[in-house]
């Protein structure tokens, strides 16, 4: 038998052992409590800190490439969401003519901070829309291609001219389009040259009235890629125009003094490492040839973007140095 006093001490020992469990459960739960508040919040400051450097690095490869590309656009303001380990940009761009801002499209990138693990969110960047209209009167002549306008605006999209390629005749020419409009009306217009020319050359041969606006540098390694061709029922089709969005160059700053070729080159180098690296080294490696790096001799224009009113483009109508002239955006000057 076990003795009358043995039994309290029995109930306290097992008490003693549920309470010292109730313990160290209780204590264990705190424990992971403030593990839990611990890591999720270092977490949350480490997925601010990597976003905020992916965002960084983002913004800065869009200005680089923005700083090549675009005719006659600029950035007005930028907006972004985070997510986790992940974000998007909306990049506001516009044009200027004359002084008169015209809203132009938005661009919107999507970033993560490990590319191959797109977490929530998938894709690339989406752009502002184009359309392509048909125009009667180049129908009418036999062009191979349509116009194109923003799809948003409703504004005309400039076209340029690669000089010595073989368009088939069909270069269009809308200064003559001049004469039927407002002579006041400002307007954007894409002239493509004859021949390669310095920018030297090219600021002295353009009338001092028209504003010089931004430069189309030859950066076109392969030229070969638009000689006509036959398909396979012995048709030849020739090259199309280059849209403004395909074209590469350098432009006025609004608030500060004109862009040359050295800014260029520098332009280059700052994206050679970034998103677009195999555009910005395409077009390096093109210019420098067999040299350690470009030169200001090596920037060579194809063209020129101009903006003025309707009576002064007029004054371009002969000059030999024009091969095609396609209008852009048209605004009231107030």
């Amino acid at each position: 038998m076990t003795a009358p006093w043995e039994e309290p001490d029995h109930k306290n020992l097992s008490n003693l052992i549920k309470k010292a469990k109730r313990k160290t459960f209780i204590r264990n739960i705190i424990i992971s409590l403030i593990v839990t508040v611990v890591v999720l919040f270092g977490g949350f400051l480490l997925n601010i800190q990597l976003i905020s450097s992916s965002s960084s690095q983002e913004s800065k490869d869009e200005y680089a490439l923005k700083n090549i590309s675009g005719p006659n656009q600029y950035i007005s303001g930028i907006t972004g969401q985070d997510g986790f380990l992940s974000g998007t940009t909306e990049y506001n761009i516009y044009k200027v003519v004359e002084g008169v801002p015209i809203p132009w499209r938005t661009k919107k990138t999507v970033y993560n901070v490990f590319p191959f693990l797109p977490f929530a969110n998938i894709g690339g960047s989406v752009n502002g829309l184009s359309l392509s209209l048909p125009d009667p009167d180049m129908i009418r002549e036999g062009y191979e291609y349509t116009r194109s306008y923003n799809g948003l605006t409703g504004q005309r999209l400039m076209n340029f001219y690669i000089p010595d390629v073989n368009y088939n005749g069909k270069v269009l020419n809308d200064l003559s389009a001049l004469e039927q409009m407002d002579q006041d009306k400002l307007v954007e217009m894409a002239i493509s040259f004859d021949k390669p020319y310095s920018l030297a050359e090219v600021r002295k041969m353009i009338p001092p009235e028209l504003t010089q606006v931004w430069y189309w540098v030859d950066t076109y390694d392969n030229r070969k890629f638009y000689d006509p061709y036959k398909d396979g029922n012995g048709n030849i089709s020739f090259a199309n125009p280059l849209f403004e969005s395909w074209v590469f160059g350098f432009g006025i700053h609004l608030d500060g003094p004109q862009m040359n070729e050295k800014d260029f080159i520098a332009s280059l180098e700052q994206g050679l490492e970034g998103k677009y690296e195999y555009e910005f080294n395409r077009i390096y490696n093109y210019l420098r040839g067999d040299k350690a790096k470009p030169s200001e001799s090596d920037i060579r224009l194809l063209g020129v973007v101009l903006t003025g009113n309707a009576k002064e483009l007029q004054i371009l109508k002969g000059q030999p140095y024009v091969r095609g002239a396609v209008l852009g955006a048209i605004v009231d000057k107030y």
